[in-house]
């Protein structure tokens, strides 16, 4: 027969794995949002440019684009 105290031992090792797989925003991954911000708005700015848009506004766009990531990142939205 199982204890009470072995069961109580599997259930906050349960519940320890659970946080674990869920709380992932304590490590926020600063230089990976910016990356990927900065990826995903060059791709559509470049496109842009090669269309006519001037490429400092090209460059605006996606600076915005990173700072917005940055703050999402940051304030957990992410």
């Amino acid at each position: 027969m199982v204890g009470f105290k072995t069961v109580t031992r599997r259930f906050n090792n349960l519940t320890d794995k659970l946080q674990t797989m869920y709380n992932k925003n304590s490590d926020k991954d600063w230089l990976g949002a910016a990356v990927t911000a900065g990826l995903g708005a060059g791709i559509v700015t470049s496109f842009a440019v090669s269309q006519g848009q001037h490429p400092l506004i090209a460059l605006a766009i996606t600076g915005f684009a990173v700072l917005v990531a940055l703050l999402c990142s940051e304030l957990g939205l992410i």
